[in-house]
This record gives structure tokens, C-alpha cells and sequence, in this order.
């Protein structure tokens, strides 16, 4: 029978009546018109901003193909990610745990976790045993099969020659500006969802599917759109004598690489149209995080990701569900986490699963139930992580182990190591987290700082044995390692010994 879930996996309601409801409309949401089982469509877009989209209220048109789908579904104006970093965040959204339950912690440390957990269930493992054919494309090496990103997956591609790869080309990000669809350790997303279309033209008929597309260009400028397709957006030739790594080439490329993924996502739902699956396709459309860009440096003195400030971790979250009302926009107010986003769709599609779930169905909000109290989490353990840009972040963040804990208006970014740098938020009144009130309201920090001491977040494991070893030089290659804007790159490789 399906239900919502709490934290220990119980159902919750407020009586029989409203659990047997809900369970008699999932099954009916569970099919589509003809009474066929719903597929999954998963898109996760890196490094991806809301307050970009047009359909979150950015005055220039970014996403019209993702603001459609919004408008035949639902909205979620306050979505927390539970990571700045992208296979951590991913992790959560495959798993509906939090970064300290499935084991993904960091991108490499001899010290830390650094590869999900096998013994978790991930989408594609349920699913599959549900019938579901399971299919990922993803974009960069930092989502590949060496952090156990393919698990469950039959079919699993990066386009990425991961036994073979050469950096004579492409090093430190010394190349940029390259209008070609892959490099070493990334493809641009027309590649992407090009493999996607003729894996969908393979198999898409054979329904039930889970097929989750994950587009990386708005990560950096070393892969740009052809040009003829950015002219549209103002940019008549690429400024090949500037540095991609610079404040100035991000903030200037950020809305077209966007642009160029959301034309992307329109291919897709056109395949869904012309084949007769839109009416049999659940969409999710979220990111893993956000982007400093020069907002991020003007704040909190960084203009790239990896730190715990909301426009690091609210991300977009989108969700099309055959039958369910159009137009739904979910306030800021409720607020809501990604790690929501597998248990809603095991209600959708009413599958079971044999493990603990900490995300909660997001189907009765949808149909206008309160929200409640959703504790959000998220970390980043710059101490451990051996890519961390320790010199480049601000003082506060360097060498320090962060974790973030929000019920939407209270926000406190916990330092583990200096205590005296703890940093609280009332976001109601300081949506722009510019002033710490940790001094002024010692009972809110301590009752945030609870749910990290109740579920051992700060506890840290070893790295499993089994797997392969992250490759430092495919981590350079994608700019983790840095400075704010790379200048500390050659620096950072001489102090690891590479």
C-alpha cells in the first residue's frame, strides 16, 4: 500500500480515511490514460540557479521549453539541494537520504567516504524491481561509475573514455571557448541528449522506463553552445583572448549555457509528443545546485559553488504528473528538499521500497495539503576533501567543515571546527543572508544544531574498499582544486604532489 513517509519510514496522515484516499489516487495517478504504467523522466540541470529561470520570475527568456512544463505541472518556489557539489547532491536525489546516510560525502579523501554506499536503494534498483527499464545519460566525469553514480542503472553513459583518458588537450582548464561536443571529462548537453533520443528510440516504446538525463554546461566554459545559437542571446564571437576561469566569462556566458540546456530539454519533450508519451511520462526537473556568479561574490565573497549560502543550495524543482492539476506553484513558505523527490515518485507510481526513506512524498502537497516542517540539510566538508579550494574560499569557509540546517525561515550554517564562526539566518527577514544573528538568538542555533547531534551528521566514515579511485587529473581538468577564478590552480597542484 502506498504512503507518505516520515524520517523511520512510517506512513503519515491524520486518520484511515485520508491514508486510503491518498492510496486509492496514487494508484490512479500510477498509469496513464490507457492504463499503462507511468515512466520517469529525470533531468537534473548543474550548477543552475532558479532566480535564472523564467519561470521563477528572471526577466529574460532562459527557459521557455522548462518554464512550459512548469506550467503544466507544479512549482516549487523553495527547494534546498543537500550539497553545494555534484555527486554528494545527486546522490540524495537518487536516494531520498541525506549526504551523512548514503555514504557520498566527498570528491576524494583518504580519510572520508568518497563513493555511494552499495547497500543503499537507489530509483533505478526500484524501479527495476518493479519492471522498469532504467537508462542515465550524464555529462561529466564527476557523476560517473567511479563514485557509484551507475548503480541500478542498465544502461549507464557518460561519453567519456574513462580507461583511455588524455590531458594534453585540456588540463587545468587550460582550453576554453571549444564549440565541439566532448572534452576529456565533460560533454556538452546536445550530445547528451542526443544519446538520450536514440536510447529513447530503442526502447521508449517498451514501457515501463526510468531514464534520468543530467546536462553540465552551465559548470564552466571550457564546452560552449555553437555560436550561431548564442547570437541570439547578444554574443556575436567568443572573447577567445579571456580567461574562461574569470568572474566576467561566467557571468557573461551563464544565461546562454542555460539557454542551450533548456533548448536541450525541448528535444526531449518533443520525443514524449510525437511518440504518444507525454500523457505516460512523470517529468522531474531540478538541479544539484546553484552558482555564485558575481551576486555570490558581492554577498559572501565567492563566485562559484561548493558553500552552504542559499544561492548555492536552492535549487529549482519542477514536477509533471499525468493527471494531476497544471499551474500549481508551492509557496516559498513550504519550503521542500530534493530529497523528496524519490519518495514522491514511489507514491506516484506506487512502488515499494525495503529501506528508510528520510525525503516525504510531495503528492499531497501538490493537491494543496501544508507542507509542514521539512528540516533541510546540507554540508560541505572542505577539511577532508582533498579538492576543496581551501586558499580561494573566503577565511570563514577555508579548511572547515560546514553543514546547514534550515526549517525555511531559521538557517544555520554550523562550523564544525571554530564554533565561534557559526552563522545564523532569519531568512524572512534577511532573504539575502547578510546578517548573522547567531548572537542574538542562541535558542534557534541550538535547536538546529539538534538535528545534526540526533542523526550524526558530522560523524564521517572511511572510504569503502572495492571501486575505483577518483583520477586527480580529471578533477583538475573540470576546475576543482582552484582558486575563486582558477589563479590558484597551479599552486593547489603543486601542494598535492601532482
Amino acid at each position: 500500500m502506498t504512503a507518505m513517509y516520515d524520517t523511520t519510514n512510517r506512513p503519515v496522515g491524520t486518520g484511515a480515511f485520508r491514508f486510503a484516499l491518498l492510496s486509492c489516487l496514487a494508484v490512479t495517478v500510477a498509469c496513464g490514460d490507457g492504463g499503462e504504467p507511468l515512466n520517469v523522466l529525470l533531468i537534473t540541470l548543474d550548477t543552475t540557479r532558479p532566480d535564472h529561470m523564467g519561470c521563477y520570475g528572471y526577466g529574460k527568456q532562459t527557459t521557455p521549453r522548462i518554464d512550459a512544463i512548469a506550467a503544466a505541472g507544479a512549482r516549487f518556489e523553495r527547494a534546498i539541494s543537500t550539497a553545494g557539489i555534484t555527486p554528494m547532491s545527486h546522490s540524495s536525489i537518487l536516494t531520498g537520504l541525506n549526504n551523512y546516510r548514503h555514504g557520498m560525502r566527498v570528491f576524494y579523501s583518504e580519510e572520508v567516504s568518497h563513493r555511494l554506499k552499495e547497500s543503499v536503494d537507489t530509483l533505478p534498483e526500484i524501479l527495476q524491481r518493479e519492471g522498469y527499464q532504467t537508462a542515465a545519460m550524464v555529462s561529466t566525469y564527476v557523476l560517473s561509475e567511479i563514485y557509484g553514480l551507475d548503480q541500478g542503472f542498465e544502461t549507464f553513459e557518460t561519453g567519456l573514455d574513462l580507461d583511455g583518458m588524455d590531458f594534453t588537450e585540456q588540463n587545468a582548464h587550460e582550453g576554453f571557448w571549444n564549440e565541439q561536443q566532448t572534452l576529456n571529462t565533460q560533454r556538452r548537453s546536445d550530445a547528451t541528449v542526443g544519446q538520450a533520443l536514440e536510447w529513447l528510440d530503442e526502447h521508449g516504446a517498451d514501457a515501463p522506463w526510468c531514464l534520468w538525463v543530467h546536462l553540465f554546461d552551465v559548470h564552466d566554459y571550457s564546452l560552449v553552445p555553437p555560436l550561431e545559437f548564442v547570437k541570439a542571446h547578444g554574443i556575436q564571437e567568443y572573447p577567445r583572448e579571456v580567461d574562461g576561469r574569470s568572474i566576467e566569462a561566467r557571468e557573461m556566458m551563464y544565461d546562454p549555457e542555460l539557454a542551450y540546456m533548456d533548448a536541450q530539454v525541448g528535444r526531449l519533450v518533443d520525443w514524449l509528443e510525437e511518440h504518444g508519451q507525454w500523457d505516460r511520462t512523470v517529468i522531474v526537473v531540478t538541479a544539484d545546485h546553484g552558482q555564485g556568479l558575481k551576486d555570490g561574490r558581492a554577498r559572501h565573497g565567492w563566485p562559484k559553488h561548493r558553500l552552504l549560502y542559499d544561492w548555492c543550495i536552492r535549487v529549482p524543482l519542477i514536477m509533471r504528473i499525468p493527471g494531476e492539476a497544471a499551474g500549481v506553484v508551492v509557496p516559498r513558505a513550504e519550503q521542500v528538499r530534493t530529497i523528496d523527490i524519490l519518495p514522491t515518485l514511489l507514491e506516484v507510481l506506487d512502488a515499494p521500497t525495503r529501506q528508510a526513506i528520510e525525503g516525504q512524498s510531495l503528492l499531497g502537497v501538490l493537491r494543496g495539503e501544508p507542507a509542514g516542517t521539512r528540516i533541510a540539510y546540507a554540508d560541505a566538508l572542505n577539511h577532508y576533501d582533498t579538492f576543496s579550494p581551501r586558499r580561494g574560499l573566503p577565511a570563514i569557509a577555508q579548511d572547515e567543515n560546514l553543514f546547514a540546517v534550515t526549517d525555511g525561515r531559521w538557517k544555520l550554517i554550523y562550523h564544525e571546527l571554530r564554533p565561534e564562526n557559526h552563522e545564523l539566518f532569519d531568512l524572512d527577514a534577511d532573504p539575502r543572508e547578510l546578517r548573522n544573528v547567531a548572537q542574538d538568538h542562541p535558542e534557534q542555533l541550538a535547536r538546529l544544531e539538534t538535528f545534526l547531534l540526533e542523526r550524526g551528521a558530522m560523524e564521517v566514515e572511511p572510504p569503502g574498499t572495492g571501486g575505483a579511485v577518483p583520477d586527480a587529473s580529471a578533477l583538475y581538468s573540470l576546475g576543482y582544486g582552484g582558486g575563486a577564478d582558477g589563479e590558484e590552480q597551479d599552486q593547489a597542484r603543486q601542494d598535492e604532489g601532482r
